[in-house]
């Protein structure tokens, strides 16, 4: 509030409004109030900057609905539909000491010590079966092409060759890298 304050004693007279250049703080939070305008408070929102993004929407959806019928229907289907996701620069760390255990009148739940080692960080690359809910997961040091292409080969382990995998991605460039269309036999 206080640099909201100096800005507009600040520039008041130069944009016309002199009479703000005395503006007391709390007619300022008055102002404010009446209007609602809370500039000491922020809003997230996401940004759509892919232009395809009502298309590849539409896509998604799709497939949650193809799911849906088919886990309705009971329909026996060879589709396998793993919805990908990363957590990148997860924090690997230990206890320092060991956990307490809870014990009546002195501690009413588990005790961690404060302290840690510190170990780095990971990335988590995790895909979850829609069908069955099974979890393929993967921890890396990185977040790369490759981490990504190694994924998709523990796919191929997994489920058989007559299974046909369907992989719902975020816009991660190495989702789209030339890594990943060599490997999947794009040119």
């Amino acid at each position: 509030m206080d640099l909201l304050l100096k800005h507009i004693h600040a520039n008041a007279e130069a944009k016309g409004y002199a009479a703000l250049k005395k503006l007391a703080k709390s007619k300022l939070w008055k102002i404010l109030n009446e209007t609602e305008i809370k500039p000491h408070k922020i809003k997230y929102y996401l940004e759509k900057r892919d232009p395809e993004f009502e298309e590849k929407m539409i896509q998604v959806l799709t497939v949650y609905k193809e799911i849906n019928v088919l886990m309705e229907s009971g329909a026996g289907t060879n589709d396998v539909v793993i919805s990908y996701d990363e957590k990148p620069s997860v924090q690997a760390i230990g206890n320092t000491a060991a956990d307490l255990g809870p014990h009546p009148y002195l501690y009413k739940c588990m005790g961690r010590d404060y302290e840690y080692k510190r170990y780095g960080t990971i990335s988590l690359l995790a895909g979850i079966n829609l069908m069955t809910g099974e979890i393929t997961a993967d921890v890396s040091d990185t977040h790369k092409s490759s981490d990504f292409t190694a994924f998709l080969d523990r796919l191929d382990e997994r489920y058989s060759a007559a299974d046909k995998i369907k992989i719902i991605l975020d816009n991660h460039s190495a989702h789209v890298s030339k890594e990943t269309m060599k490997y999947l036999g794009f040119p």
